[in-house]
């Protein structure tokens, strides 16, 4: 199952902020944007969507809402923070974020290096007020750098796309949320449009809407991302990791080629040493 993460801002402020050294985290999603900062460390393996970023001391990444992600990397001495926005605020106070389709995947992924420093400059100083006790005063001056890293995120590092109407939130969640937790069983489409009281066209809008993809890419992106999750971190047969929602290890192996391109053996024979257990 890919879990859905239910985000508990921290006290006083409409984000969840955290800093860790432990890079370790099972597939999961959220609604809110999520923001993502190493510090100290190279090599750590983010998994989006069903693609692997690498990513290095200084380099800043972004998650956009509802997209699955994880990650791994070797025993290293780690060091890393970030904060995920909560929704209701950023939606409140930025209407138009609602179509945001946020692009930063590391420091050599933007041209805009004026921009990208800027970020990181607002991102270190509310990391570093987020780690002190919080007093009126500061949860303002955090609370101001936050409202300039919406900013920068909207006017430098948001792919705008032209807006026909707006999506249903609540009902998309509820969708990807239905599907994350039954892709092991042979969803239909009916199944969907049954349950929620839909049209065909309803249900791939919505999809098409929160996450870009039709309800069928969403459901075997879904599959592989478990299936490969489970080649990295289990010594599971091929066949047993087929039950992840294929009908047999044949049909595993050629969708599995088809995305990776390598077989679900190969894959795990070259990639499985830097998932951490």
């Amino acid at each position: 199952m890919v879990e859905h993460e239910e985000v508990q801002n921290n006290q006083r402020l409409p984000f969840y902020f955290y800093r860790d050294n432990q890079v370790n985290e099972p597939e999961h999603w959220h609604q809110g944007i999520e923001l993502n900062y190493l510090i100290k460390g190279k090599d750590l393996r983010f998994a989006l969507e069903g693609k692997t970023y690498h990513f290095n001391s200084g380099d800043i990444w972004l998650v956009n809402r509802r997209q699955i992600h994880s990650a791994s990397g070797e025993n290293e001495d780690w060091k890393y923070e970030g904060f995920i926005i909560d929704d209701d605020f950023l939606l409140s106070q930025y209407p138009t974020s609602i179509n945001w389709n946020l692009d930063l995947l590391g420091k050599n992924s933007t041209n805009n290096q004026t921009a990208y420093k800027e970020l990181k400059k607002e991102v270190v100083e509310l990391g570093e007020l987020c780690q002190k006790s919080l007093t009126d005063a500061r949860r303002f001056m955090i609370l101001s750098h936050l409202m300039r890293i919406i900013v920068l995120l909207d006017q430098n590092f948001n792919k705008k796309e032209p807006v026909t109407k707006s999506p249903n939130l609540p009902l998309g969640d509820e969708i990807i949320k239905y599907i994350n937790d039954h892709f092991q069983e042979d969803i239909q489409v009916s199944d969907i449009t049954n349950k929620f009281n839909i049209s065909h066209v309803t249900l791939n809008r919505q999809l098409k809407q929160s996450n870009n993809m039709s309800m069928g890419k969403y459901l075997k992106l879904v599959r592989l991302m478990h299936a490969r999750e489970m080649l990295l971190s289990t010594n599971k047969s091929i066949e047993l990791v087929a039950e992840s929602g294929f009908s047999n290890a044949r049909v595993l192996n050629r969708n599995f080629k088809e995305w990776k391109h390598k077989t679900p053996t190969e894959y795990r024979n070259e990639f499985s040493k830097y998932f951490i257990k």
